[in-house]
């Protein structure tokens, strides 16, 4: 695994979850807007799950995505199921609306998913073929 997708790649998505949970404590607080925060979390999940994460996966196991329509892999199914719920929450938050149920349903979604170990049921190292 090159390390130039290696790091940037945990470093968006954790930032990404980091946002993520600005998102949703800032939905619970009346007198905050949770809007930059969604579209920070937006962008983050996509450049690390979207973009980073299937050139992790093309040089680790030569796929780019495994999960759904493709396969099964809950690691690629987590992340788009995440990131829907944050596009719900980006465009239900238009106009500079808080849209704070959405945000906060879209930021316990992703606690829940990263809560999920990676690369459960899905692509992961075959450690018997190793030498």
């Amino acid at each position: 695994m090159p390390i130039w997708i290696l790091i940037p790649h945990v470093l968006v998505m954790f930032s990404g979850m980091l946002f993520a949970t600005a998102s949703g404590l800032a939905a619970l607080d009346k007198k905050r807007n949770p809007r930059r925060f969604v579209i920070w979390t937006v962008a983050l999940l996509f450049l690390g799950g979207f973009v980073l994460g299937p050139l992790m996966q093309k040089f680790a196991f030569g796929v780019t995505w495994a999960g759904f329509p493709l396969g099964s892999d809950l690691t690629d199914n987590k992340t788009l199921i995440a990131f829907l719920f944050w596009v719900v929450a980006f465009a239900a938050g238009r106009k500079g609306k808080p849209a704070r149920p959405f945000v906060i349903a879209a930021s316990l979604v992703t606690l829940l998913a990263f809560l999920i170990p990676h690369s459960l049921l899905g692509s992961e190292y075959d450690y018997s073929k190793m030498r």
